[in-house]
């Protein structure tokens, strides 16, 4: 009977043990997947404001063009809507104060 349960405590030691190596492995993987959602989220800000950044520019292409049609004329255009995008970021910044 002694060695009966002595197996018995062995089995649930061995067991106790792989549960526990399992657990551990577990934990490792949720801090990876943890650390590889945070770059993502990362990635994916950054990917948003390159975009936001582009469509800006790309707007302000469209109509620098639509206003001028020549390359003296088109510069202007450029100078002048660059100018009052500072003016209106200035003008956002100070209602933010």
């Amino acid at each position: 009977m002694a060695i009966d349960l002595q197996q018995q405590l062995e089995r649930v030691n061995a067991k106790t043990t792989l549960v526990l190596e399992k657990y551990a492995l577990m934990q490792q993987r949720l801090e990876q997947a943890r650390a590889e959602i945070a770059r993502l989220n990362d990635e994916l800000r950054r990917s948003r404001q390159s975009i936001e950044a582009l469509e800006m520019r790309l707007e302000y292409l469209s109509v620098s063009h639509t206003v001028a049609s020549s390359g003296d004329e088109l510069q202007r255009a450029k100078a002048m809507i660059s100018e009052l995008v500072r003016e209106i970021d200035l003008c956002i910044a100070d209602l933010n104060d």
